[in-house]
């Protein structure tokens, strides 16, 4: 007995240790190894180098109530991020030489989520546009393109019944859904109908069966039925735009789809022009970032030198100890505002680190690693004009909004032709045959007659006030007037807005050359009050005031460099040519999803072409007076 009862312990320990191998063997039990996100922006290498501090079963056990997936990727994100730099980390950095043309093919590869720098998807996340969109429209299954054409869609159906007490008082033959004949007996009933465009039904069927009483057994009929609309609801137009169940006020038929799938991407492009637009704004903003600091440091060195050179002098005895507290006082104030131009003082407006950071979150990359991202440039300085009624035409024609405006506009006109239809009555010609299948001699007359011979006619309805039906009518001519009036305001401001951008271009350009010869004076003066200082000749004070014009004109000349390019990117998007101007076009379509791309290389890329280029701009031959502005390089450090 006690083999026995060891034999059966052993064979129960042994399936134990059976199904927990099989339990752990199961894919859902299986340890989530960490995958590199698909739009990260990372290389397959980067993310291979990326080790982990713990193992990820830990870390998902630490977050027993979020999935073990959404636990996994948390924990990934976490440790395979660096912490955020420091202003003394600063030159230990790898620099991520990045021209605006790759910047914006990152963005636009790694924005199946269009972002914006206001932050929608925390705060609107219904708001926020992807480019699934469209597909997501399109595949509504109340308002998308397929289901407007479903109403068109051949309408097949079967039944069978079996009557089990054979009685057959108050039997009763009529049409079914598809003209096909209808008896609560014992009968098999096929029939097929459809809708067509014209808005004519046709339907044809047969039925089988057995009636004792009045068939006097088994039995068999076909028929056919067709339905013409003469009035309301008649005509291909009429049912391609309200579709053939319209009611007044509610119109689905495919053409109204189609403008609603219009919109919806001309929304999409609209979102990524503006996200386009951010791009070569912040991208331009982090130049200027580096070219800020360039000059602060610059400033500190020249600081610092004089502060050395005053030391000296009190070592000497030849100066008073309170000089050099000033050389002092302002080589530490100018090494702060080299860390807070590292760092920056306003969150997300000022500094390297903080534009920097705001440039990654559009181009999706992640918040930290060991890279810094600096822009090559370099930025456009040569004169650049713009033919102003080119530029209005152009925008009235290619703007976004206006674009859109037009679509509903379109949409209010069909909707107008649509309501215009329900006010008229129902008129329809009605076309019916039927016959039996079998030897009419067999059946009694009364069967023979109710499913054997044809019938036309015309079947006529109306409310007799048309209330709704007129109500419709007015409501659909006011919406297309109030549509007609924001389309006339849109233009008109429009114009403005491009009136705005025009002057602004112009003040930056001279603004630029302005601040060009302001930079270039403040360094021979600064030049020459650094020699005087060290001979000796002047106080230190010259020489710091001198250095404190040089920084400014040098922040200053830099700023009008960049609002210049910022001006030209505001023209081109007042135009309503930004995409073109940067080379952004469709991309290679997905089932599911839209797509954009860098299909050439934008303005910024090749400077010298811009007369030659698609987007109508012209540049004229620089001036005497303008090739005195100093070419800028395009690394910065």
């Amino acid at each position: 007995m006690r083999t026995l009862r060891s034999f059966e312990l052993t064979h129960q320990a042994i399936a134990l240790m059976l199904i927990a191998v099989v339990t752990t063997s199961f894919p859902g039990c299986r340890t989530a190894v960490p995958r590199a996100p698909q739009q990260s922006g990372m290389t397959a290498s980067d993310w291979s180098a990326i080790s982990l501090e713990k193992p990820v079963g830990e870390a998902a056990a630490e977050q027993p109530n979020l999935p073990s997936e959404i636990a996994t990727v948390s924990h990934f994100e976490s440790v395979g991020q660096r912490s955020p730099p420091t202003a003394d980390e600063f030159d230990q950095l790898t620099p991520w030489h990045l021209s605006l043309d790759e910047a914006i093919q990152l963005a636009l590869g790694n924005s199946q989520v269009i972002r914006d720098q206001g932050g929608r998807v925390l705060s609107y996340p219904d708001m926020v546009r992807t480019t699934l969109d469209p597909a997501v429209l399109r595949n509504d299954p109340n308002l998308g393109l397929d289901a407007s054409l479903s109403a068109f869609d051949a309408q097949f159906q079967s039944s069978f019944v079996w009557n089990g007490d054979g009685n057959s008082v108050n039997s009763a033959f009529s049409n079914g859904q598809f003209g096909v004949f209808s008896q609560p007996e014992t009968l098999a009933r096929l029939g097929v109908g459809r809708i067509l465009h014209s808005g004519t039904q046709v339907s044809i069927g047969s039925i089988g069966g057995y009636d004792e009483d009045l068939a006097g057994g088994l039995y068999a009929a076909y028929g056919a039925e067709v339905r013409h609309p003469l009035m309301r609801g008649s005509g291909t137009e009429i049912n391609e735009i309200a579709g053939p169940l319209a009611k007044p006020g509610v119109y689905r038929g495919i053409r109204i789809a189609q403008i609603e799938h219009q919109q919806v991407s001309l929304e999409v492009e609209q979102a990524v022009s503006e996200l386009v637009r951010d791009v070569s704004i912040v991208y331009w903003e982090l130049f200027f970032a580096y070219q800020d600091l360039a000059a602060k440091r610059a400033a500190m060195e020249n600081t610092r030198q004089a502060w050395r050179l005053e030391q000296q002098r009190v070592e000497q005895r030849v100066s008073p100890p309170d000089v050099e507290a000033l050389a002092r006082q302002q080589f530490y104030s100018a090494e702060a505002a080299v860390r807070n131009a590292i760092c920056g003082t306003i969150p997300g407006q000022t500094g390297v680190y903080n534009v920097e950071f705001q440039l990654r979150t559009l181009l999706a990359l992640p918040a930290c690693d060991d890279r810094l991202i600096q822009p090559i440039g370099p930025p456009l300085q040569a004169p650049i004009r713009f033919d102003w009624r080119e530029s209005d035409a152009l925008a009235q024609g290619s703007r976004i909004e206006l674009r859109k405006q037009q679509a509903v506009i379109a949409k209010r006109v069909l909707e107008i032709k649509a309501a215009k239809n329900l006010q008229r009555p129902q008129l329809d010609f009605i076309g019916q045959y039927r016959r039996l299948a079998d030897d009419p001699t067999n059946d009694t007359e009364l069967f023979g007659s109710a499913l054997q011979g044809w019938q036309v006619g015309v079947d006529y309805s109306r409310p007799v006030a048309n209330r709704r039906e007129n109500a419709a009518v007015r409501h659909a001519q006011l919406q297309l007037q109030r549509e007609r009036a924001i389309a006339e305001e849109q233009r008109r401001q429009i114009s403005a807005q491009l009136r705005t951008t025009f002057i602004d271009l112009d003040r930056a350009y001279g603004t630029m050359n302005s601040m060009a010869k302001s930079q270039e004076a403040s360094q021979i003066r600064l030049a020459a009050q650094s020699q005087r200082h060290a001979e000796g000749d002047i106080q230190v004070e010259d020489v710091l005031e001198a250095q404190i014009r040089a920084t400014k004109a040098e922040t200053e000349f830099q700023r009008s460099l960049v609002d210049y390019n910022l001006a030209f990117i505001k023209v081109h998007h007042a135009r309503g040519t930004l995409l073109q101007a940067m080379g952004v076009g469709f991309g290679q379509p997905t089932i599911d999803e839209c797509r954009f791309a860098l299909n050439s290389a934008s303005v910024f890329a090749r400077p010298e072409n811009l007369d030659n280029n698609v987007t109508g701009t012209r540049i004229a031959s620089p001036s005497a007076t303008q090739r005195n502005v100093p070419p800028q390089s395009g690394t910065f450090r």
